[in-house]
């Protein structure tokens, strides 16, 4: 049976992103990403793409958090960055045509397997 890691939460965030709209779009991510960096309590991200063929690229980004108490107060400053740069991000979203699924998830440690 497997464990929860203590404390730790990974935001996964799914895009679907058309590939004319690719370059715009890692603009915010590369954006967002600089400022979830400088927050207390980030541990680590990674932004991993595939391309589905010539009409859209699907993007993952994973963030690392010490706990649930960072949230929120990152949350809060990307909200800042954004409406100082006059950025909507669900508008810039929809005019883009990207498609989104986010979740949060806890790591699980596996138990060591006993010899038998």
């Amino acid at each position: 049976m497997s464990r929860l890691q203590k404390g730790r939460v990974v935001r996964i965030n799914r895009f679907s992103v058309p590939a004319d709209a690719r370059d715009e779009f890692m603009k915010l991510i590369q954006r967002t990403h600089e400022v979830i960096r400088a927050q207390p309590g980030f541990i680590g991200d990674m932004i991993l793409e595939q391309n589905s063929g010539t009409e859209a690229f699907n993007l993952i980004t994973i963030l690392q958090f010490e706990g649930e108490h960072v949230l929120q107060p990152v949350i809060a400053a990307v909200a800042r960055s954004d409406e100082a740069a006059g950025i909507d991000r669900q508008a810039l979203s929809r005019s883009l045509g990207v498609e989104s699924s986010v979740g949060f998830y806890s790591p699980v440690v596996l138990p060591e397997l006993l010899a038998a």
